[in-house]
């Protein structure tokens, strides 16, 4: 009876371990640079349960009226020191110096009178590994 106990155990955990998806989530902050009075670019650190996942870094753009929790990132990488330039009213210019895992270079960005406010933005990448 014990044997057979023990063989539904690890049957379990062998079929946790397989069908469980692997999960993400926020960590600390590691940027936080002003583009205007409004709006800002703020990067967080991502912890990922995947244990073959290197370091990831999530970067937002976010106005006073939004929160980092409600958005989605504009880009994802392995680069914790991205730099940040404002280059005109409504564009940025950065510099990447590891993987890119996900980039979208047209935002959309809630203000507080509810209106959208749109970002574009450029990268150069340059992965070192």
């Amino acid at each position: 009876m014990r044997s057979l106990l023990l063989l539904v155990i690890i049957a379990a955990g062998v079929l946790a371990w397989v069908f469980i998806p692997t999960h993400e989530s926020m960590g600390k902050q590691v940027l936080e640079q002003p583009l205007n009075d409004t709006f800002r670019l703020v990067g967080h650190r991502i912890y990922s349960t995947d244990p073959d996942s290197s370091k990831m870094f999530s970067y937002f753009v976010l106005s006073d009226a939004t929160n980092v929790e409600d958005e989605k990132p504009f880009l994802t990488t392995s680069d914790q020191f991205v730099r940040a330039k404002q280059t005109g009213d409504n564009t940025i210019s950065l510099t990447v110096n590891g993987r890119i895992y996900q980039y979208h270079n047209d935002l959309w960005v809630k203000m507080e009178n509810g209106q959208l406010h749109h970002w574009y933005v450029s990268t150069q990448s340059n992965y070192v590994r």
